[in-house]
């Protein structure tokens, strides 16, 4: 109400009337500006409304077409995961030449085994599945029945080591089993920064097609913001008249007023 009666002051002082008619079209004056202010105000918060919802809306269209992709479907998500992908790319590349006896994390030495794993041709060929290998496995200093990602120890050596377990345990050389898992992490990094730069894209592609507020809030907005203007356009040359005819100056007792062409 403060902002109100500050607008409502300002016409007042500058329109200054005198009498109560004049006043009250001063006062009408006042509350037809207030309300173009108002239209302005809600296409403006319309379109940041419609802005805020593009990664979601975004999502809603990948998830309605039925986008089949491991990088996700929420833009954020997309994000992630070409976040993960390639810090696991970095982690494969620099695996070889870590020293034996620099620490990792758990979930790094899980992420570097576990793919391996599956990138074994027993694997591939469908002759036995990951966990098959894994009851056999022995990886020489890790507790037996010790879950991978539950162990905190994990060294670049004791990866290594848990590398050459599965390369014997599948029949593979373990320098070609981590070049293979290293070129599919490549491939997965580029691919996952592909669809998140896709994404990015897309969202700013929705955001200049949201410039404006859709068809039918923009119509909407413009009839009545027009009629606004009419009625203030009206009510001011009501003004001027009466204000005209105090100070004696000639004012016309027909006034034009054009609201616009007929229809047909």
């Amino acid at each position: 109400m403060e902002d109100w009666e500050e607008h409502l002051e300002g016409i007042l002082e500058d329109l200054a009337p005198t009498g109560h008619l004049e006043t009250v079209l001063a006062e009408r004056v006042a509350l037809l500006s207030w309300r173009l202010h108002r239209v302005t105000r809600y296409e403006t918060e319309t379109i940041a409304l419609s802005q805020e919802r593009i990664e979601d809306d975004l999502a809603d269209r990948r998830r309605f077409l039925r986008v089949n992709l491991t990088e996700g479907i929420h833009p954020e998500d997309v994000r992630t995961m070409a976040k993960y992908a390639a810090a696991r790319h970095r982690l494969f590349k620099r695996l070889p030449k870590l020293e034996d006896e620099r620490v990792l994390p758990a979930e790094d030495a899980e992420a570097i085994l576990w793919d391996a794993l599956s990138r074994t041709d027993v694997v591939a060929r469908g002759e036995e599945t990951e966990e098959e290998i894994l009851s056999r496995l022995s990886i020489p200093g890790l507790p037996e029945g010790v879950e991978w990602e539950e162990f905190e120890g994990w060294t670049a050596g004791l990866v290594r080591a848990g590398l050459e377990a599965i390369a014997r345990a599948t029949g593979e050389d373990p320098e070609a089993l981590l070049k293979v898992a290293t070129e599919e992490a490549r491939r997965e990094a580029l691919s996952a920064k592909y669809q998140a730069e896709q994404v990015e894209r897309d969202l700013e592609r929705m955001s200049r097609e949201r410039l404006l507020p859709d068809d039918t809030t923009l119509q909407k907005i413009t009839r009545y913001e027009a009629h606004l203007c009419r009625l203030l356009y009206k009510t001011l040359h009501e003004l001027e008249a009466l204000q005209a005819r105090r100070s004696g100056q000639a004012a016309p007792l027909a006034r034009l007023d054009i609201d616009g062409l007929p229809e047909g």
